[in-house]
């Protein structure tokens, strides 16, 4: 059974939807803050809704974990991505205080950044799976 409670998130979810991905308004929406409220915030308070019809003190803070969440993974994703994708080279050395030096390249420093984000995709499988078990 639907309510139809559920009509403005989906009014608001097609807009989200068109204003990230065609950049519409001057590209106002493609950005850090509207991927988290809109992948990250947005599913997460749309989805608690349309289970208790209500809002309140843990829907609130499922919705700031999940927004807190995509900003992570945004801020760790967009330079992994141009690592990967647009860089042709990186030279440079990295002189530590102990007077070692260690060479720079795309793959040392795209490692820390893939590894925080394979970390953070297996904490929101290991939570999903922990909120599924709750309800059991």
């Amino acid at each position: 059974m639907v309510s139809l409670t559920l009509a403005p998130f989906v009014a608001a979810g097609v807009f989200l939807v068109l204003a990230y991905n065609l950049e519409l308004f001057g590209g106002r929406f493609h950005s850090d803050f509207w991927f988290a409220a809109a992948w990250g915030a947005f599913p997460a308070a749309t989805s608690y809704w349309a289970n208790a019809l209500s809002f309140g003190v843990a829907a609130t803070l499922v919705t700031a974990a999940c927004f807190a969440l995509s900003v992570g993974q945004r801020r760790l994703s967009s330079p992994a991505r141009e690592l990967r994708r647009r860089t042709e080279s990186v030279t440079g050395r990295q002189r530590l205080s102990d007077g070692s030096v260690v060479d720079l390249s795309a793959e040392r420093l795209v490692a820390p950044l893939d590894g925080a984000l394979h970390a953070l995709s297996l904490a929101m499988m290991l939570l999903a799976c922990a909120a599924v078990l709750t309800r059991l």
